[in-house]
């Protein structure tokens, strides 16, 4: 399965409260017309306080699941999208930074089955690799070397890594080389994750192994799963 990421910038002049709510409100219902989504999830940042992330420009991301990788590229022709929430984008969004991704998930901590409504805080980082390291080399690293780093005994309930497809860089670098997902209970438990010197010590001495970390930002969201199973 292909996931698509639309990295979301709110149009200039909305107050966030009116931002979110027409995310929520209006352009929800409006995917639920395209007929080849399988999953669409939006993660709505929070105002929670990420340390050493505090600039980072977007407001949220737009998630949707396809069948394949033609159907998820092939988004932009569908007329159910175009009707819908292609026409409703400009109300929201700033589209001239809309970025997207187009990635496969690597599932690395299952985690509960989660429901429709289970409350959750997810941090969200947006990765670019170092620039050094091929696409293959980064993937790899990220896989194999990164994320058996990750403890399984800190409060993550979900851990999700989410790789560009290699075959799409031949029509240009995307934003972002990928997205690592990391979900807890609530804030309080993200905090005590992140700033504990374990985890310090974890990402200090390995970002620099496979990240370009200056150009690599985050935040925080919580998940309204519009299209979800039961």
């Amino acid at each position: 399965m292909i996931k698509t990421i639309g990295l979301v910038v709110k149009k200039p002049g909305m107050d966030d409260a009116a931002f979110h709510r027409h995310w929520r409100e209006v352009h929800g219902p409006l995917a639920l017309n395209i007929k080849t989504m399988r999953r669409y999830v939006q993660s709505h940042r929070t105002a929670d306080v990420f340390p050493g992330f505090e600039g980072c420009p977007y407001h949220g991301v737009a998630e949707a699941w396809w069948d394949d990788l033609d159907t998820a590229l092939g988004l932009a022709r569908d007329p159910d999208y175009l009707a819908g929430c292609r026409a409703d984008e400009p109300n929201f969004i700033d589209l001239d930074a809309l970025a997207f991704l187009v990635a496969r998930e690597h599932v690395f901590i299952e985690g509960p089955p989660i429901a429709r409504a289970t409350p959750l805080l997810k941090a969200v980082f947006l990765l670019r690799r170092r620039p050094d390291l091929s696409v293959a080399e980064f993937q790899d690293y990220w896989i194999n070397g990164h994320a058996p780093q990750i403890p399984r005994d800190a409060g993550i309930l979900r851990y999700v890594q989410c790789h560009q497809a290699p075959e799409t860089y031949a029509d240009g670098t995307p934003a972002y080389d990928g997205i690592a997902e990391l979900s807890f209970a609530d804030y309080a438990a993200f905090l005590a994750y992140w700033t504990s010197e374990r985890i310090q010590a974890i990402f200090a001495a390995d970002a620099p192994r496979f990240l370009d970390a200056g150009n690599c930002t985050a935040f925080l969201a919580e998940e309204t799963r519009v299209l979800w199973p039961d």
